[in-house]
């Protein structure tokens, strides 16, 4: 009997062995034993195990030691943390932070460092995939993906699906504005406001939304914004024309994410079921004197809409916050800002010149005045995001980077400024995790290739020092990146001078 139960063992041995599948690596990298943080359903449930990448693409991940051979790097994950790359869902790449164009023609060489530096301070701060949401040409994509060191990039072509002479078009001269944004929407209303050169044909929602698939997008990007500031009574879409976009979209296999930040414009888009809001809810109308401790019951209602219709969330608390930093003398002090902007550009930004702005839109308020109005309006942004974390809203990051030709949005550093808003405002820190990752994935239609740490999908992968699931510092503990499968060490992204 002892005889009989050694051979079986031997046999099962020998069987398991066999089995074992061997990983022949020609462009390989090997983590070993580190703690895997990773989801596909939103929860968490963190192991010490190894990953294994070969060219691009992650080719085993599990507990088990797997069986190599060939050609690889190998990294001893004892004690470090692995999560997918992050995904910064609204972004805004063309241009240089805090300048204008005449500042740019003024000053090239600043920035020629800015663009150079850029797609490495997105890196820095782990954020491996971007999605532009402001519209992008050919020339400045090709422009990105000649750096070096780059995330992946995604976009909704060459401009928004704005109705025409409403926002953002309004921001552009009249005589410019048309061409600027070609894929603008044609309404009747402004047909006398439209040059007759466009032929209304050509700027029906159908044939808009084609033209934004063949440019290569993957998202179409809409607007529901009446103005703010001296903005007042822009051109808005109407139901029929957004109804109209959605069905469009999703007949070409493209997400409708749309900007809207106010009550009136959360509700219209709710009420259609697009499917995500590129803007948290932060004005509150006429509940804007109401304490930013206390929730109407109207605006409860439509957040628990949005719920129901799981319609994609994305805060952009930085928005708010990036204004409010430009009267803030400390600001452009911070150790986090000298890694990632070039040290001369750094230093223009704290010139009488560089502050234009602030001077513009602060013009008539004292800075206890503007921190009072910005607290205010943060407030109600930060307790309607609590909300919808409290009650399994979807949640998507972005940062909206930047929110304007504001300096205080800085690649990379700003979309880390984000996370730790979130995480002020009450969102729990797996949720922050999956909402720049599997949630910004799977509501993209990018789960296939991105948002976890699966076989087959990219090698885009961050290592930390410190777990992301228990500190928010874990976004500050970066000691590795690795981007389509190439390892780079965090200090290597930072500005060279």
């Amino acid at each position: 009997m002892r005889k009989l139960l050694a051979i079986l063992f031997v046999i099962i041995l020998f069987s398991c062995q066999e089995n074992k599948e061997q990983l022949n690596l020609t462009e390989g990298v090997y983590i070993s034993n580190v703690t895997i943080i990773s989801t596909e359903d939103g929860t968490y449930s963190p192991y010490i195990g190894h990953l294994v990448v070969e060219k691009d693409k992650i080719v085993y991940v599990g507990k088990d030691e797997p069986s190599i051979s060939g050609t690889f790097e190998q990294i001893d994950g004892t004690g470090k943390f692995i999560i997918p790359g992050l995904i910064d869902s609204h972004v805004h790449l063309p241009g240089v932070q805090g300048m204008l164009p005449n500042h740019i023609e003024k000053y090239p060489e600043l920035a020629t460092k800015f663009k150079s530096q850029m797609p490495r301070s997105y890196l820095y701060y782990g954020f491996t995939t971007l999605i532009d949401l402001g519209g992008i040409y050919e020339e400045d994509i090709t422009s990105f993906n000649m750096e070096k060191a780059k995330p992946d990039l995604y976009h909704i072509g060459y401009s928004g699906a704005a109705v025409a002479n409403g926002y953002p078009m309004n921001n552009i001269p009249i005589e410019y504005r048309f061409e600027a944004l070609p894929n603008f929407i044609y309404m009747e209303s402004q047909a006398e406001n439209i040059p007759d050169k466009y032929d209304p044909t050509n700027h029906t929602p159908k044939a808009v939304v084609k033209r934004i698939k063949n440019s290569g997008a993957i998202a179409v990007k809409a607007y529901y914004e009446s103005g703010f500031g001296h903005m007042k009574g822009l051109p808005l879409p109407t139901k029929d024309i957004m109804e109209e976009l959605l069905t469009e979209a999703h007949s070409n296999g493209l997400v409708l994410t749309v900007h809207a930040n106010s009550f009136e414009g959360h509700s219209f888009l709710t009420d259609i079921g697009v499917d995500i809001i590129s803007h948290g809810l932060w004005n509150w109308e006429e509940y804007k004197d109401v304490p930013s401790d206390s929730l109407p019951i109207e605006i409860k209602n439509m957040l628990d809409l949005q719920i129901k219709k799981q319609i994609g969330y994305t805060p952009t608390l930085t928005v708010i916050e990036g204004e409010k930093a430009l009267v803030d003398t400390e600001f452009l002090n911070q150790p986090g800002l000298k890694k990632v902007v070039p040290k001369n550009l750094l230093e223009w930004y704290k010139t009488e010149e560089a502050q234009w702005f602030g001077k513009k839109i602060f013009s008539e308020l004292t800075v206890e005045e503007i921190h009072t109005m910005y607290d205010n309006v943060q407030g109600h942004a930060m307790l309607a995001l609590k909300y919808l974390s409290d009650n399994n809203g979807l949640i998507l990051f972005g940062s909206d980077t930047p929110s304007g030709p504001i300096y205080s949005n800085q690649p990379g550093h700003n979309g880390n400024w984000e996370l730790k808003l979130m995480k002020e405002a009450g969102v729990s820190l797996n949720k922050i995790l999956a909402s720049a990752t599997f949630n910004n994935a799977k509501a993209f239609h990018l789960d296939s290739s991105l948002g976890s740490l699966a076989i087959g999908k990219k090698a885009n992968i961050i290592m930390m020092a410190k777990n992301p699931l228990t500190d928010i510092e874990a976004y500050d503990a970066i000691e590795k990146v690795v981007i389509g499968g190439k390892v780079i060490k965090r200090e290597d992204l930072e500005v060279k001078e």
